[in-house]
Formats: C-alpha cells, structure tokens, sequence
C-alpha cells in the first residue's frame, strides 16, 4: 500500500495486471464481449479478436471465463509458439486428459475427438482459446483450421476463439490460409479509447478500486490520452505514476503537469519523440491552463516554446473547460443527470409506450409524445430510469432479481420459440426447494430475450443490458395499455 490509504482505495487502480474485475465494459468492449460469447455458445467456426498491443485482449478474455456455463469445457493457451505436436498436448492437458509423451499427432487428434464426442453426447460445449495467435506458424494454423473438421453432421465439436494482434489479420489474407481465413463467423478489432472514453475508464477504474471521487481533472485526462493514444496498458502505466506524483506532493487530483513528468518517466520515447511530446505538452498547455504551481504556463508560436502568463491562462482554462462541458453534453446529455439514459431505442417499443423522456427529431431534443416515428430507430434521453436497468448486464447462465419480471414479460406475450406454446413453463433453479420462478437466466429465456431483440432489431446478443431491458420495459407498458 503506497497511495491507496491516502485516496481511500481499497487496491491499486492502475495494474497492469489484466484484472478482468476492472473491465471497463462500455463501447467497444461491450460489443467485443458479445463476439466472444457467440463464438463460445454457438456451434461454428472461428472467433477471431484483434487489437493493438495493451488493447485489452487478454482481459476480455479473463472476463469471459468468469461465466463460462458449467457444461461447457475450455482449452486456454497463453503461449502458441509451439509445434503441431506440443500444442495438440497442451489443448489435451488443459481438457484435463492423460497424455503419454510419446503419441503421434494423429494419436492426440483420436484422444481430442473422444473427448469433444463425450461432451457434446451429454449437451455441452468445447471451446478452445487461443491467445497470443500472430506467433503460430502456418502449419500450426493449419492444423488449427483441420480441428474444425471435428463435426458430427449437423454442429462442429470444437469452438476455436483467436485473440491476436493487428498482425494476425494479415497474416490471414494470405493466400495460403484462405481456407482458414472464410471459417471465421465473427471479427472484432479493438481500437484506442477516444477522449471521453479515457476520461470514464479513468473514474470507472478508480471507483472499482473503492474511490468516490475523480482523481483526474478533466485537463490531465485529455493530456493523458493524447500521450497514451489511448492504449488503456499504456493509460494503465501512466495513471498509476500520476497517482504516485500526486500523493508525494500531497495533492487531492492529478494535473497536467504530473501526467506530462510522469510520461517521461514512464512511457517509451523514440529518439525524436521528445520535442513532439513537449509540443503536445504546450499545446496543453494553452488549452488546458496553468500547468503548475507557478505563476506562468507556456504555448508554442513557430515550433518555440514561449511563456504564456497567467492571466491569459485562465482565460484559456475557463475556455476549454466550457467546450468540453459543451461537447460532453452533446455526445452525453446525461453527464449530469441521474438516473438518466440516453442511446437509441426502437420505434416500435417508443411510439405507443408511457415514455417520459424526449426524442432527437431533426436534430433537436422534444418531448415525447404518443406520435408517429420516423424510421426504425429512434435517439431518445429518459430521466428517472429505474437504477436497476442502468446498470444492468445479465448474461445468460447468471442469476439476478430481474430475471422473473423479464420471463413474466415475454412468456405473456407472443415471443414464443417457433410458435411453440411456453406459457406454462415453470424454470426452477436446479436442486432447489423453491416453487417459484427462478432468478437463474436460463437458456430457454436467453432463447426468448434473443427473439424479443430479433423482432425489434435490437443487437441479438442474449445480453439482457440497458437498452435491452428499458425496452422491455416500455414494451410492456404497451401490452399493459392494450389489455385495458
């Protein structure tokens, strides 16, 4: 513990251990996870998932093994610089089977097969992880691709999830793997944060480490990312020195000056990256306003470093900080509004509901009213948002208090599975004494969620978060309005 009692944290903010308890699950991210778990649920192809370095990759992917169904049987490899033979043992040990030292490739793949056939005798999934796979050669990758082929004939044996860098999807356009690369059935690259981003995943980050309060001015956020690009390792590196600078000097939140001394204790420079990054660091200053406890900050004019005083400072500081409010509040109307959400919803659940909000129409905010809407989907921004919606992100195989209400939802309405009739089924948790319905999201519901999400044209995921469930919600309030 060095700054943590000091900022009343409970631990470390900024580790760049990848802890998938900080996962900063918005964005990107979110949709990320939702690639992921379609490759491990459904019964088909390749997941690839790439990112730059420090992109949050392995994360990701620790976070989905935190709910992994227990049917379902996984094969994590971490180091892929191996050979044909020495992987098909590593995929067979981390399934938990014997292996002799001595068997042929083709000997390991009959062992792999009776396996994989056993597990999917009794209703559950093999997922194989591969992390780290720009470093397999092309005949590993080969071989990767021939353990596809482990079928019956109707579904694949083996889910196969592909995390790598930029370098892999180049890899995979080449000629001689075209076989491999026309097997994937999703892709996702991960991309750097942008601004807002970084300054969320800064406060998101220290409020999991047990802080209530912003330890990143809004100035040093914005400088942070541009030194950062924002990399969240790289951002996770710099962060974690700006707290440190920030406790020895006593200080209640991190300054542009902290993140700009701690860059250059921290980050890796190229040789002629020094004078960019002293611009970068003026430019800041110009924009941001007094960089230190000095009395003057400084600007650049004709690539040369000049002082700028202080009270031309703070004009600049009072300018930035009202454009950013500005621009915040019109990429988050909610920024400061509780229980507030704001994102796109489909007409068809907005446009007969009780919805107390307001919609964008032709570029501007309007109170919602019971009308005709154009399009299929429509920007709206709620107030007094039920907290329990806000932050939802149930997945399937998890338990949660909304779970009764959402099979309630769509088992009283026409959301059936291929016309089937299921307003009967009674889903009761396993070995439990309970007769009522069970907080467990089981695989029939995720069934019906994914429908529901199908037939609004919401993203079918199977993921019951914010706008899958505020939909629900006014949705309901329909069927409700029509029963009476």
């Amino acid at each position: 513990m060095i700054y943590e009692h000091y900022f009343a944290l409970t631990q470390r903010p900024f580790s760049i251990a990848p802890n998938p308890n900080f996962l900063y699950a918005c964005g990107q991210y979110k949709e990320a996870l939702a690639a992921l778990e379609y490759g491990m649920l459904h019964r088909g192809g390749f997941v690839l998932l790439t990112g730059e370095v420090g992109t949050g990759k392995t994360t990701l992917c620790k976070f989905l093994l935190k709910s992994v169904p227990q049917d379902t049987e996984v094969a994590l490899v971490l180091h892929p610089q191996l050979d044909r033979i020495e992987l098909l043992q590593l995929i067979c040990k981390e399934f938990g089977l014997d292996v002799k030292g001595d068997l042929k490739e083709s000997d390991l793949i009959e062992q792999l097969t009776g396996f994989l056939l056993s597990v999917y005798s009794k209703g559950g999934y093999s997922v194989l992880i591969i992390d780290e796979a720009q470093h397999l050669d092309d005949s590993v990758l080969e071989l990767v691709r021939l353990l596809t082929n482990l079928e019956t004939h109707e579904d694949k044996l083996l889910q196969i999830i592909l995390l790598g860098q930029p370098e892999l999807r180049s890899r995979l356009n080449q000629y001689q793997l075209r076989q491999l690369n026309q097997r994937f059935t999703a892709r996702f690259h991960l991309d750097g944060l942008s601004f807002l981003q970084v300054k969320a995943y800064l406060d998101h980050r220290v409020e999991v480490a047990g802080g209530h309060e912003s330890l990143f001015s809004t100035s040093a956020a914005w400088l942070l990312y541009r030194l950062t690009k924002g990399i969240p390792r790289l951002i996770n590196v710099l962060a974690d020195r700006c707290l440190m600078g920030c406790y020895a000097q006593q200080k209640k939140q991190v300054t542009p000056l902290m993140v700009w001394r701690a860059s250059k204790e921290v980050l890796p420079m190229p040789q002629k990256s020094n004078k960019s990054l002293l611009k970068i660091a003026a430019l800041s200053a110009v924009c941001i306003g007094v960089l230190s406890v000095t009395n003057f900050s400084y600007y650049v004019e004709d690539n040369i470093v000049k002082p700028l005083f202080n009270s031309d400072a703070i004009s600049a500081l009072n300018l930035y900080s009202e454009n950013t409010r500005r621009t915040e509040l019109k990429h988050n109307p909610c920024s400061d509004k509780p229980n507030c959400w704001t994102g796109q919803l489909p007409v068809s659940v907005v446009s007969n509901s009780l919805m107390q909000g307001q919609v964008l129409l032709d570029g501007q905010w309007q109170n919602f009213s019971a009308q005709s809407l154009p399009g299929e989907q429509v920007s709206v921004l709620l107030s007094n948002v039920d907290r329990r919606y806000l932050d939802g992100l149930i997945k399937p195989f998890q338990q949660d208090v909304l779970i009764p209400w959402v099979r309630d939802v769509l088992l009283s309405q026409d959301h059936g599975l291929n016309g089937e009739d299921v307003s009967q089924w009674q889903i009761i948790a396993p070995q439990s004494a309970s007769t009522g319905s069970s907080l467990v999201y089981d695989g029939v519901l995720r069934d019906l969620v994914k429908s529901f999400q199908r037939r609004h044209g919401l993203l079918v995921d199977g993921v019951l978060g914010p706008q899958t469930l505020i939909s629900l919600s006014l949705w309901d309030q329909q069927a409700q309005m029509a029963a009476q």
